[in-house]
């Protein structure tokens, strides 16, 4: 019996069973890596300065606790915007809370937007090389003063440029006085609107320098060390323009 039995799986194993089949090896599944970000750069020149970081914020103008989608960066009016990194302008355009703006593409589901800009150089279409000047940064939109929002997304998913651009020897960003920095940091003197209250000749601006605000009637100067500001209204909302020193103060 033992040897029919060792006879029988000799010639199963030659001449497989009607219906058999062998199974095929099972090949291990090898994920692709994760393709890496761009090397992301700072869009201004200089050292970079940021007014208001990303994430959770009390915002100027709504009087509330809001989500901040971006990193305000000082920007004086006219100060040059450049690319982060490699990319195909996919909008451009103006909207009443963006402002004028620019939208970069950057592939693989990077996607960068800088808004409030003065002037767009650049077309819906074009493809742009990291670091070339595309704008000019301002005021327009819904904004308290001249800055520039710059927004990174990733797969529509909003991250903190902070945390993606490579930051040069001597450019260390200046944090925003709402965090915690090592040292003592540069606060932000530059003026803003900040509350209007009455109306008519008795219509008063309050403007905060600092950790100060102060109000102003409509035909006051603001200075600000060398500088002087006028409050103008625009659209409805009320802004601070930079003026002539030597007329403001006549």
């Amino acid at each position: 019996m033992a040897i029919l039995t060792f006879l029988f799986f000799l010639l199963v194993s030659v001449f497989p069973l009607p219906g058999s089949a062998s199974l095929p090896l099972q090949k291990a599944v090898v994920r692709p890596p994760q393709q890496a970000a761009p090397q992301f750069s700072w869009p201004l020149s200089g050292t970079p300065h940021v007014t208001s970081p990303f994430g959770m914020r009390f915002h100027p103008l709504e009087h509330a606790l809001l989500d901040h989608k971006g990193v305000d960066l000082r920007a004086p009016l006219g100060s040059e915007v450049m690319a982060i990194a490699d990319g195909q302008v996919t909008e451009t355009g103006y909207g009443p809370l963006t402002g004028f703006f620019v939208t970069l593409d950057h592939g693989k589901g990077w996607r960068s937007r800088y808004l409030h800009l003065n002037k767009i150089g650049v077309h819906k279409g074009e493809q742009l090389k990291q670091g070339a000047m595309m704008a000019l940064s301002g005021a327009t939109g819904r904004t308290t003063g001249p800055h520039l929002h710059l927004a990174l997304s990733h797969n529509q998913q909003a991250i903190d440029p902070l945390s993606m651009i490579a930051t040069p020897a001597g450019r260390t960003p200046v944090p925003a006085a709402t965090e915690k920095p090592t040292g003592t940091p540069e606060m932000d003197m530059t003026p803003i609107v900040t509350l209007v209250s009455g109306e008519g000749e008795g219509l008063q601006v309050g403007v905060r320098q600092g950790n100060k605000t102060t109000f102003y009637s409509l035909n006051e100067p603001i200075e600000q060390g060398d500088d002087v500001w006028r409050i103008v209204r625009k659209y409805g909302k009320y802004k601070l323009v930079k003026a002539d020193p030597k007329k403001a103060r006549r």
